[in-house]
C-alpha cells in the first residue's frame, strides 16, 4: 500500500536551501528531493558521507592479494616453465598484471555494490513526482511524522509554490 506523504514545489534552489535547513532542524523525515539539475549544497543537506570509497580500497586490496596469488600458484607450483636460466617466479612482469586486474575487479565490484545498496537494477520501474520535475522545478517530498498542518506552514513561510500530498 502507498503512503500518503508531503510534496512541496520549489522554483528557486535558495528557497529550497533554506526550507531544508528548517526542516532538518525540525528533525522531519526527508524521503527525497528532485531537481533539474544537481546542486552540491542540496546533497550535502540531504545525504550523507558514502562508505563506498572505503569498501573500493577493500576490493582492490583483496583483487591484488587474489592476483597475486593466482600468478605464483600457476607460475611455481602448479605448471613451472624453467627456459633460458630464468628464475621460475619473477615478480616484475607480474606488476602490471596485478594492477589492471586491481582496476577491472575493483569497478565491476563497486558497481555491483552500489546498484544492490541503492536498489537500482534493470527494469525497475520510475517513479515520476510531477512531469514538470525535469523543467525548472525542484520537488521535496517529505514523509508525515510530524502534524501535516505544521509541515505545511513551515513549508509555506519558507517560500515554497505549491504543496500537495500524494500518495508514493
Amino acid at each position: 500500500m502507498a503512503q500518503k506523504n508531503i510534496v512541496a514545489k520549489f522554483r528557486d534552489e535558495l528557497t529550497l536551501l533554506k526550507a531544508l535547513k528548517r526542516l532538518k532542524e525540525k528533525k522531519v523525515n526527508l524521503i527525497d528531493v528532485y531537481g533539474p539539475f544537481a546542486n552540491h549544497d542540496i546533497l550535502k543537506l540531504v545525504t550523507k558521507e558514502s562508505r563506498l570509497p572505503y569498501l573500493a580500497v577493500l576490493y582492490g586490496t583483496i583483487a591484488i592479494a587474489a592476483t597475486f596469488s593466482f600468478i605464483y600458484y600457476t607460475a611455481v607450483i602448479d605448471y613451472p616453465l624453467s627456459y633460458g636460466g630464468k628464475p621460475v617466479f619473477s615478480f616484475p612482469p607480474m606488476v602490471v598484471i596485478m594492477f589492471l586486474v586491481c582496476i577491472l575487479l575493483t569497478t565491476i565490484l563497486s558497481v555491483i555494490t552500489f546498484h544492490g545498496r541503492t536498489q537500482i537494477f534493470p527494469g525497475k520501474p520510475n517513479q515520476i513526482i510531477d512531469p514538470a520535475v525535469t523543467d525548472d522545478s525542484f520537488y521535496l517530498v517529505l514523509d508525515q511524522n510530524f502534524n501535516t498542518e505544521e509541515i505545511k506552514i513551515w513549508l509555506q513561510e519558507d517560500g515554497a509554490d505549491e504543496i500537495t500530498e500524494k500518495e508514493i
